[in-house]
């Protein structure tokens, strides 16, 4: 790969921040990010932030990266290096965490690869346009890393042509806020594990049938929540890849969410660890020997995570062995140059946790598909790898954040008052968020196991 931005890309990054600037002003600008975009920090008035949507659609800055092989759903073209482009100017403009971010860049790349024309026609323009905000129905109480136990199921009504969904789902980000959801359901009666389950797209509005009930988070915020399906309604045409076939739809989905995204969220990151570095030089924490080999050493590991990225991009894009197959996306692809990002707020909310990763032990579970928007070998460990790696570093950076505060971490940034009891700065709330990043989007021990039954061909795990 090419590690280096052209002339074609800067003068893309000219016109992203022209736009920008023109264009996140006004009521807009209240949105301004304030760390570096991780869950638990989504603030400001729905009603603006969904107009942001619409006024990013507007100037053609949703689906840079869908594929156009079968048609133009998005409002423009991006080559790889464009998007991470995008994604920098974005962040050095404060604009907020995105509520679009799982109909772009989880569903649009997977109803592209799976879904028909009609759905495409039907469902892409609007996220396209920014009008219509989705959340992600797969993990459920007894079905998070094991996704493949899930127990909500979809029962086919032969005279309406529609199913009727009953069951619960948990951990669902955007719930309270999003028009559609897409379901991971069984609808084969009997069926076990991953097989018989279909992928549904379900419209949120129907009182009675759909019930959103938040989860209060230790930042005190809620931003994920409980849902209950009590026959809920979705249309057999809103069936994406055949009944039966959801586990396929699914597992290609995890792949697109740990593809590109991947790379840009450490943008993010990097925000917020040079937020963290010149607390610990205003303190004087830095002259402390232990802290500061502690800050070189997540430095140094924020870069490893950098180019593993590349790297994992690099072979995604390459031609497989003996294929015939293009590439679905033709423009050529370079990778961005700087080794340590220094600005934040992934326009893509990095934050939005995934549901957990199906239990490895399944014949067909895991991370095992290539990035529907690419052709070419997936290292089928990639994903889990790349999941230990930010997990882990993610977590001890909100150790630092308050180590380096001292004794002031202890304090809230405001005076309690009964009507405001839960102030918390960006930094305590970086800590507190950060408990959870070894465990959503598929725990530590879950992705181990996936490495070493599908990578090293370790004896599998009993299982009863």
């Amino acid at each position: 790969m090419d590690f280096a931005f052209g002339p074609e890309d800067e003068r893309f990054r000219a016109e992203a921040r022209d736009w920008l600037a023109e264009h996140f002003t006004g009521p807009f600008a209240a949105l301004k990010q304030r760390t570096g975009g991780h869950p638990g920090e989504a603030h400001g008035d729905m009603a603006v932030r969904r107009a942001w949507e619409r006024e990013l659609g507007t100037g053609g800055w949703i689906g840079l990266g869908w594929d156009r092989t079968d048609g133009a759903y998005g409002n423009r073209a991006a080559t790889l290096t464009q998007q991470v482009v995008w994604a920098e100017e974005y962040a050095r403009a404060g604009a907020p965490g995105r509520l679009g971010h799982i109909g772009e860049n989880l569903l649009g790349p997977t109803l592209l690869a799976h879904g028909d024309s009609a759905q495409r026609t039907r469902f892409l323009p609007p996220i396209a346009r920014g009008e219509e905000v989705w959340c992600q129905g797969y993990s459920e109480p007894d079905a998070g890393s094991d996704l493949a136990g899930l127990r909500t199921r979809a029962v086919r009504d032969p005279g309406e042509g529609t199913y009727r969904i009953t069951g619960q789902k948990i951990w669902t980000s955007l719930a309270h806020e999003a028009d559609w959801c897409f379901v991971l359901a069984r609808t084969e009666e009997g069926s076990q594990r991953h097989h018989g389950l279909s992928f549904l797209l379900v419209p949120m509005d129907q009182p009675g049938r759909i019930e959103v009930r938040p989860i209060r988070q230790l930042t005190g915020t809620a931003d994920f929540n409980e849902v209950f399906f009590d026959g809920a309604v979705a249309r057999a045409e809103h069936l994406v890849g055949g009944a039966g076939h959801g586990w396929r739809v699914a597992m290609s989905l995890l792949a697109v969410e740990r593809g590109v995204s991947t790379l840009v969220q450490q943008i993010g990151f990097a925000h917020e660890l040079s937020r963290v570095v010149r607390l610990a030089l205003e303190t004087g924490a830095a002259e402390e020997p232990v802290l500061r080999d502690r800050l070189i050493r997540q430095w140094a590991e924020l870069k490893a995570m950098r180019w593993n990225a590349l790297r994992t991009l690099g072979s995604a894009q390459s031609p497989a062995p003996n294929s015939a197959r293009p590439a679905r996306d033709p423009a050529p692809r370079k990778a961005a140059p700087h080794d340590l990002p220094p600005r934040s707020a992934n326009p893509q909310a990095p934050g939005s946790p995934a549901p957990g990763l199906p239990d490895p032990g399944s014949p067909a579970s895991g991370p095992q598909h290539s990035d529907p928007q690419h052709s070419g070998p997936q290292d089928p460990g990639a994903p889990s790898v790349a999941k230990l790696l930010w997990g882990g570093w993610h977590q001890r950076l909100g150790e630092l954040a308050v180590e380096v505060r001292g004794a002031a971490a202890a304090l809230g940034p405001a005076r309690w008052t009964a009507g405001r009891p839960y102030e918390l700065d960006a930094f305590q709330r970086l800590f507190l968020f950060s408990r959870a990043d070894t465990i959503y989007g598929g725990s530590d021990e879950i992705q181990r196991t996936i490495i070493a039954e599908r990578v090293l061909h370790l004896p599998k795990e009993s299982r009863r």
